[in-house]
């Protein structure tokens, strides 16, 4: 059986992350003394919003094995949160092929901030191969939740949010007009930050805005982005980060905390569970506009309900008895299913992976379909 022939790769070492890309360009090479080409190998070729997580749905029917696609792929994806149109990506078979890469005709358009509720993570510039973002996000293999939704999930926090925070003082990029407004901040820029902690070395903080405080519930916590701040300030000085993840807009004044991924890492598949503990969604992201496909949901079953990361949950309409001008019963309807990626003392949100009706709303309901191991 021939060896897989590697192409072009971004990778350089696993230091540097294992990156993502996606779309390879399927392509035989003919084998010397006349013999008989091989034939093409199965390849999906990227395109604009594409996911691993949507490759796996559409050519092995399960979302969750979307590890086995990148498992195939690591000399072309080196962090499989990004990937890139115009790449070609091996599919699982009986046997490997003989594939080639072939790099974009032409360079990705600017990065902009990517709201959590976006169908997929536009595509970014690449990070210095040594940013410490790429090896804070780097995520094993067989790991169920994709570290890069888990980071820009919102949460449910206690009343004003987290207690130890910093905050983003102002941008450290200065403008050639003195009239231009810096309270906004972009993607790569420079940034002062006031850290929350005695950080020695480089560290990845989370900045974040607060949502609704919702009665009897908590307080809901809208990531925005990830600072990198390479090194700890002097005493009596802000340190200098930057901007390496957008999610919604940043601004000055906005919290942060230290990022911590840790949770993120879990190994194994769901198993289907009956009749499991109900409960309800008490927010949902991007309102007013109704929730659909990677939409963030938060409902109020919690770590204290033996609830983890990467469990599953439904959303449905529970089964409506018999009324007055109806004498028939009607039976429950499924809206939605969607993995579990935070849990807090207080609730868990999750990302909604299939969709069958368009009414995922808050004060719906909710039901544990699936546990990890």
């Amino acid at each position: 059986m021939l060896a897989p022939v590697r192409g072009p790769s971004r990778r350089l070492s696993l230091r540097g992350g294992l990156a993502v890309s996606f779309a390879l360009s399927a392509a035989i090479s003919s084998i010397a003394g006349g013999q008989q080409a091989a034939p093409s190998a199965k390849t999906h070729t990227v395109k604009r919003g594409d996911t691993l997580w949507d490759i796996a749905k559409l050519y092995l029917t399960d979302p969750f094995l979307w590890p086995e696609v990148y498992r195939l792929n690591t000399d072309v994806i080196e962090d499989p949160h990004w990937i890139y149109p115009g790449e070609v990506l091996k599919l699982p078979g009986e046997q490997q092929k003989v594939v080639a890469t072939s790099e974009p005709s032409a360079p990705a358009a600017a990065p902009a901030p990517v709201a959590p509720q976006a169908s997929a993570p536009m595509t970014p510039s690449p990070t210095p191969r040594d940013s410490a973002v790429v090896v804070a996000l780097v995520q094993a293999p067989t790991s169920v939740v994709r570290v890069g939704e888990y980071v820009a999930a919102p949460w449910v926090d206690q009343n004003g949010g987290p207690t130890r925070h910093g905050y983003i003082v102002e941008s450290a990029e200065l403008p050639g007009i003195a009239s231009a407004d810096r309270s906004r901040v972009r993607l790569y820029d420079r940034v002062f930050v006031a850290q929350p902690d005695t950080a020695t070395g480089r560290k990845l903080y989370l900045t974040y805005r607060l949502g609704p405080m919702l009665p009897d519930f908590g307080q809901i916590v809208i990531p925005t982005g990830v600072i990198e701040v390479p090194r700890p300030a002097q005493p009596g000085e802000a340190a200098v980060g930057r901007v390496v993840r957008m999610f919604d807009e940043m601004m000055e004044g906005q919290r942060l905390i230290p990022l911590d991924t840790s949770a993120a890492i879990v190994a194994g598949r769901p198993t289907a569970v009956a009749n499991g503990m109900r409960g309800m969604v008490r927010w949902v992201g991007g309102e007013p506009v109704l929730g659909t496909i990677q939409t963030y949901v938060v409902i109020d079953i919690a770590r204290k309900d033996s609830l983890t990361a990467g469990d599953r949950i439904e959303l449905y309409q529970p089964r409506q008895k018999p009324t007055e001008g109806r004498e028939l019963a009607l039976p429950e309807i499924s809206i939605a299913r969607a993995q579990v990626l935070r849990v807090t003392e207080r609730g868990a949100t999750a990302i909604v992976i299939s969709q069958d009706q368009p009414k995922i709303e808050q004060g719906g309901t909710a039901r544990i379909v699936g546990k990890m191991p």
